[in-house]
């Protein structure tokens, strides 16, 4: 059976309590530069030429404030393969082997990346991404704001290239549009 070969650890999720106060901690005390925005509720952050090397989800209203041990602060980790057709090939042994995928094959509007993501025996979401956009020196590129509500925020294929039904958070997007 298929086994990946990931090249690097990715990226990490994280939610956080102030989104505002978050991004300030992040840029001025660890020195990373924002790439991108989903409205006000996520940012994406990097060190390197990577788009992204960690993001910040704003948890909603309801979960602030609350340190149970059980509502994880992680939203997902990642590795790096080398292509579209990897991810593939990785969707099909995750289907192969009966592990549960959450959301994918798709592509990112920020970051530009592929991805599939699927549950580890723990419940954490487990990411498989690929052509995540590199912004060097050469290849300068301008933060903008992605609009939450639309689906080529969240996915740029439209869910054509879902192996799984999207879940109900990924519905809500799709319900907004129509």
């Amino acid at each position: 059976m298929y086994t990946p070969r990931p090249t690097k650890l990715g990226h990490l999720v994280l939610k956080v309590q102030d989104i505002q106060r978050s991004v300030n901690f992040y840029q001025e005390v660890v020195g990373l530069t924002i790439s991108d925005w989903i409205d006000d509720r996520m940012v994406f952050l990097r060190s390197g030429e990577d788009h992204h090397d960690l993001a910040l989800l704003q948890l909603p209203p309801d979960q602030i404030g609350k340190q149970d041990p059980s509502l994880s602060r992680v939203e997902h980790f990642s590795y790096h393969v080398e292509s579209i057709d990897e991810i593939k090939k990785i969707a099909q042994m995750l289907i192969a082997r009966g592990i549960e995928i959450d959301r994918g094959v798709g592509r990112h509007g920020p970051g530009d990346n592929t991805f599939i993501v699927f549950k580890d025996p723990d419940g954490n979401n487990v990411e498989f991404y690929s052509d995540m956009l590199q912004i060097t020196e050469g290849k300068p590129y301008e933060p903008s704001v992605w609009p939450g509500n639309k689906m080529s925020t969240f996915d740029q294929w439209n869910l054509d290239n879902f192996v799984v039904e999207p879940p109900e958070r990924i519905k809500a997007i799709i319900d907004k549009q129509q």
